[in-house]
């Protein structure tokens, strides 16, 4: 052995490592099966490609199991016999199989296997003996790794064998028998062999995870590749890189940053109502709109002292733009006193070029052109005054206090008029954020919470849409509600067969009716009109006796029921002068501003059954018009019309061609009476 030690011979063939596309490494081992008298075991771990590496003992022979990725092999426990098991202590987070499994009086104090990506686990007893490298004795053991390598696909019990370390240990072993063999210049050499076989080890190490990371860059640019080859999501992506870095960066004229010199703007909150305008809106520049291509640039504070109108609107609010030539006419009123701002959101994503396709459709089919100026992409004011429905007014007083956000219909010339006068705002309507923006689900008038029935009239409930009247039924109970309807609705959904294909002009009104409940009955605009009906029934029903219990709710309410009479009854009949034709519309804009205390109650481009509606509510009798109903009016009245008597009314209606004629009817309407009646709970 000494001999075959001297001429340093080498016991390992080099392992070739081929990286191909899958990167599968393959290396073979070459095991040789011999005879030996004894009995040896070895377990050797090679992280990379060797589980378990087991040495069994069999009746003179020597075994070695090596076990690669694909294969199987017995455990550490399973090699061992029963008296030398221990609990075994992990050593590294890829093995728990160590030289602490074998017993501790088989070792000696201080020594440790080697620290390598493969070492020698465990030995069983045996005879002692000295090799290569590998001291044995009865009750210690030192080992030199043996790397052993099979492909990723390979049966490590196929691989080939060839003379190796291996077979000259056990040709040795059989020689030697438990003769303790030593060693002394020649054990240089096979530390040197030993050192070789580390490096080898760490060579391979370093070449996989080479191979792996080139094989992850591979895929990661084939996977770049794919994607550029997409030039429209290419592009598709650098906008919208592009898009958010813009956005990042750039900040409306109205919110500047913190540090842009706007002190305390950027940490604003939404005011309450009878709360101060901070001096950091006053001080702020805004930019006027004018719908005409030119623009203005003022200071808010510029507008200090005068009552602000604040006009939210959209390009998609049909009533928005409809209600700007009344905000005009407030602004014509009260030149001196009133300021008309309109404002379109920022959250309303209107571009210019949207505004002005909209408006080149009102050029065209009205002539109109808006003159009052509007903020354009807002966030201060919307931040200020918070709103969720459109047209909403916020109304800002001459000592530059917040006064709350309003209805359009509540701004008229009277109100304005009042307020100016004494600062009260009680004339106004508040409108609050809407609580049933989608108009269902909407929180029922009265808690019905214990109840088993409830039929409740009531009036205008604010900050809520309309409700469409059905029932809806939830866990075995039925609700039903018809929500802020005018009071003439109301009474036609009641009584569908009195109205059914009868034009409004044509109701008549028993005398006993008092003149409260007709103005209530023509009146489209205030909120005084609109009704709120409740019922709620810990049962099922059915809609038609819904619609029961709201016709009774509504005589017991207002002691008038209606049904539908025919007969002869005294009217007027209306004609329009064709020789001067001064009721003729010239165009422009939809108007129907007759409100009471008015300068002067307008009427523009007017659908003629609309006049005729205007002149039925402020007149005695039905009206009856038996020409052709596609005109459209225009009409000029003066502001105490309103207040005259029902001749000055028929004399000033003939100056401007509109004649009306007493005469009789006969025919079907629509007859209201008054009913006495008991409130039963």
């Amino acid at each position: 052995m000494r001999k075959k030690i001297r001429q340093g011979k080498t016991y390992f063939k080099g392992t070739s490592i081929l990286l191909k596309k899958c990167c599968k490494i393959s290396a073979q081992n070459l095991i040789k099966k011999v005879d030996s008298s004894g009995s040896l075991r070895l377990l050797f771990e090679d992280r990379s490609t060797l589980r378990r590496t087991s040495v069994a003992s069999s009746s003179g022979t020597l075994r070695l199991l090596f076990d690669c990725a694909s294969g199987t092999s017995r455990s550490v426990l399973e090699a061992l016999p029963k008296p030398s098991r221990r609990a075994p202590e992990p050593i590294s987070n890829m093995s728990r199989r160590s030289l602490k499994a074998e017993p501790k009086g088989s070792r000696r104090a201080g020594e440790v296997s080697p620290s390598s990506d493969f070492r020698l686990t465990n030995f069983a007893p045996t005879s002692a003996f000295h090799a290569i490298g590998i001291e044995f004795s009865s009750g210690s053991h030192r080992a030199t790794p043996i790397k052993t390598l099979c492909g990723l696909d390979e049966n490590p019990m196929k691989c080939k064998n060839s003379a190796g370390i291996a077979q000259k240990m056990v040709e040795d072993f059989q020689q030697v028998g438990d003769a303790r063999l030593t060693y002394g210049v020649e054990s240089e050499r096979s530390v040197l062999r030993f050192f070789k076989s580390i490096c080898k080890a760490f060579l391979f190490r370093a070449n996989t995870l080479l191979a792996l990371v080139i094989l992850v860059a591979q895929r990661c640019l084939n996977r770049f590749l794919f994607v550029a080859d997409y030039k429209r999501a290419y592009r598709m992506i650098l906008t919208c890189l592009f898009l958010c870095l813009v956005s990042m960066f750039s900040l409306s004229a109205q919110t500047p940053r913190k540090d842009s010199g706007a002190d305390g703007l950027s940490s604003l909150a939404a005011l309450k109502p009878g709360d101060k305008i901070p001096d950091a809106v006053w001080n702020q520049s805004l930019e006027l709109n004018y719908f005409n291509g030119k623009k203005k640039t003022i200071k808010f504070a510029d507008l200090k002292g005068k009552l602000i109108l604040l006009d939210f609107w959209s390009t998609g609010c049909p009533s928005c733009i409809e209600g700007i030539p009344d905000m005009e006419l407030i602004q014509q009123r009260f030149k001196n006193k009133v300021q008309v701002v309109m404002v379109n959101s920022k959250r309303n994503k209107d571009t210019p070029e949207r505004i002005k396709k909209r408006f080149k459709k009102y050029k065209e089919d009205f002539n109109y052109t808006p003159v009052l100026p509007t903020i354009l992409n807002d966030t201060l004011f919307t931040s200020l005054f918070p709103h969720n429905t459109l047209p909403t007014i916020g109304i800002i007083n001459p000592e530059g206090e917040f006064v709350l956000n309003s209805y359009a219909s509540s701004i008229t010339e009277d109100i304005i008029q009042d307020f100016l006068k004494t600062g009260v705002s009680s004339r106004f309507i508040e409108k609050s954020e809407i609580k049933n923006t989608a108009r269902i689900n909407t929180q029922p008038l009265v808690d019905t919470t214990g109840l088993l029935f409830c039929s409740v009239m009531a009036g205008y409930r604010e900050n809520y849409l309309g409700v469409y009247p059905a029932v809806s039924y939830s866990k075995g109970s039925s609700l039903f509600q018809v929500g802020n309807y005018f009071l003439n609705t109301c009474y036609q959904l009641a009584f569908p067969d009195a109205f059914k294909g009868v034009q409004s002009s044509l109701f008549v009104f028993d005398d006993q009716i008092n003149k409260e409940f007709i103005k209530l009955i023509y009146d489209f605009k205030t909120t005084k009109g609109q009704f709120w009906y409740q019922l709620y029934l810990r049962d099922s029903i059915t809609q038609e006796l819904a619609f029961d219990y709201f016709r009774n709710a509504l005589i017991q309410r207002f002691h008038v029921a209606v049904e539908r009479k025919k007969g002869v009854v005294a009217a007027y009949a209306l004609s329009l002068d064709v020789s001067r034709p001064i009721w003729k519309t010239k165009g422009g804009m939809y108007m129907n501003s007759v409100d009471k205390g008015n300068e002067s109650l307008i009427m523009q481009n007017m659908p003629l059954n609309g006049v005729i509606g205007f002149i039925r509510s402020v007149l005695d009798k039905p009206v009856i018009f038996e020409g052709k109903s596609a005109e459209r009016i225009d009409l000029r009245l003066p502001g105490n019309f309103l207040d005259l008597s029902i001749k000055e009314k028929i004399a000033a209606l003939e100056q401007h061609g509109i004649r009306l004629t007493p005469t009789q009817y006969n025919g079907e309407y629509p007859y209201f009476y008054t009913v006495s009646t008991k409130h039963t709970k």
